[in-house]
């Protein structure tokens, strides 16, 4: 199982996992979780609500809506595009 690992403030990291959305949910007994790889899931709820700022747009984005994205500096969106983000 992949996982990153997020900085939210000077000494407080995040570990998620990479694999599923289930991986990262609070909810223990989940009747929709069937083992395979969830991507979406309207039920998801958080372990922990933590919001950092993209270095490329600027704007506040919730960590663990960003689990897929290879730089946890950016957010969801910024994380599509491949040009380098020059905040102005």
């Amino acid at each position: 199982m992949k996982m990153g690992r997020v900085q939210v403030r000077d000494n407080v990291f995040i570990t998620i996992s990479r694999r599923s959305l289930c991986d990262n949910c609070s909810v223990e007994l989940c009747v929709y979780n069937t083992g395979q790889i969830v991507t979406e899931c309207e039920w998801f709820t958080p372990l922990i609500v933590a919001f950092k700022q993209c270095e490329c747009c600027g704007e506040y984005f919730e960590v663990m809506s960003n689990w897929r994205s290879l730089d946890y500096s950016r957010c969801a969106r910024c994380n599509q595009h491949d040009q380098a983000c020059i905040r102005v």
